[in-house]
């Protein structure tokens, strides 16, 4: 039976693969022989009654990006395909000590290997590219697909910039059943040999597993990425951490100035917009939430009692002397002023009402007193708020 395929070039590919000792004659014969009887429409199984095992190395060549939003990653990799086909079998003394020949993919059975996690169409590996098939006189095949790949990887930005992320890519020979395939990978399933490092993920760890999955033979890589966190540290986390040093200075600015308010909505404002751009770098919809995200928004929620409390704390200094004043007011006007010194109002005593102690000197608190113990006391609560925050934050990421 002749093939079809181009003579000159398999004739090309014969002597390329062959040692200075093979004459042109011998490869052109060789080939001839081997393939004389070949069917490559079927699975070249000896013994139907077992899957055909095929064993699998990946290549990963370089992570491409990794898209939190979109929750896809991509990468640039190869996959090798190794298997026995009893067909292909010679005697190297019989054709010049020929060990192997390279043919065209097209001429010979390969499996149909496909990424089904995809994120875009499903096809075969190396499908409309010219690959080569190495045979070897034992009959052993191999073939190596290239692709850049794009899968599904659900995110977990929990512990976001901080966070590490474990992808799986599945693969399957498309259209064939686990009683006719087995997939399984070599002793070194996962090659890192022209390895290219990617800017934003390191590659911390790699994992092989092959199973059968609703009848289908599975090989799944399991990839776990751990993300560089120098960018957002320096663009989000130290602006975050700056303003919230800075919120509740506005306590300590002097009423009279005029800019407590101004201070205090302006890191509110700062506040939101930072939350804006973590809120670009993070899945809209994810589960768990991000923990600087919630951090971000209690502090928001602070910032804003910040400017309740300080506008209330301005209205109080404003208001006329004469106003009544509660307890409590002049409870912390009294306790928690700046060290002012409070007024003593010393009533007229006759020289009889001193001896009898009856005479009772008057402390005198002002609104002014007042805001001042309000400042010192929202300023104590608003960094200790803040540090527990902060606190919080970093201890949870390195658990």
């Amino acid at each position: 039976m002749y093939i079809d395929t181009p003579v000159s070039f398999i004739f090309f590919l014969v002597i390329l693969s062959s040692g200075n000792s093979q004459t042109l004659s011998e490869m052109k014969q060789l080939y001839i022989d081997i393939f004389a009887n070949h069917q490559k429409s079927l699975i070249p199984n000896s013994d139907f009654s077992s899957p055909l095992e095929v064993q699998l190395q990946f290549h990963l060549m370089t992570i491409t990006q990794f898209r939190e939003v979109e929750e896809t990653l991509q990468i640039a990799g190869g996959m090798s395909a190794f298997w026995t086909d009893g067909e292909f079998s010679w005697t190297t003394s019989s054709y010049g000590n020929a060990e192997y020949v390279i043919v065209p993919q097209t001429t010979v059975w390969t499996p149909k290997l496909v990424l089904l996690n995809s994120v875009g169409t499903v096809k075969p590996m190396g499908l409309g590219n010219e690959l080569s098939v190495t045979i070897d006189y034992n009959g052993s095949m191999a073939v190596s697909f290239g692709e850049v790949l794009s899968s599904k990887c659900s995110t977990n930005i929990y512990k976001f910039p901080f966070d590490s992320q474990t992808c799986e890519l599945e693969f399957a020979a498309w259209g064939v059943y686990a009683r006719d395939i087995r997939l399984k990978g070599v002793s070194e399933p996962i090659d890192l040999s022209f390895f290219t490092p990617n800017s934003d993920w390191e590659l911390i760890s790699n994992i092989l597993t092959s199973h059968p999955s609703t009848g289908y033979s599975i090989f799944m890589i399991e990839l776990t990425l751990k993300r560089s966190p120098l960018y957002y540290t320096v663009i989000v986390i130290c602006p975050f951490i700056l303003f919230s040093i800075l919120n509740p200075l506005v306590f300590l600015l002097p009423v009279e100035a005029g800019e407590r308010i101004g201070l205090s909505l302006t890191v509110l404002l700062s506040y939101t917009i930072f939350l804006s751009m973590v809120q670009t770098s993070i899945p809209a919809a994810s589960n768990p939430m991000s923990l600087l995200l919630i951090i971000m928004v209690a502090t928001i929620l602070l910032s804003g009692i910040i400017a309740v409390v300080t506008i209330y704390i301005s209205s109080l200094y404003y208001r006329e002397e004469s106003a009544k004043m509660n307890f409590l007011l002049k409870f912390i006007g009294q306790k928690w002023h700046r060290g002012n010194k409070i007024t003593q109002v010393m009533p007229l005593c006759n020289d009889a009402e001193k001896d009898n102690m009856n005479c009772k000197t008057e402390i005198c608190i002002t609104w002014k007193d007042v805001c001042e113990g309000l400042d010192n006391i929202m300023m104590v609560i608003a960094y200790s708020a803040t540090v527990i925050l902060i606190c919080a934050y970093f201890i949870t990421i390195s658990l």
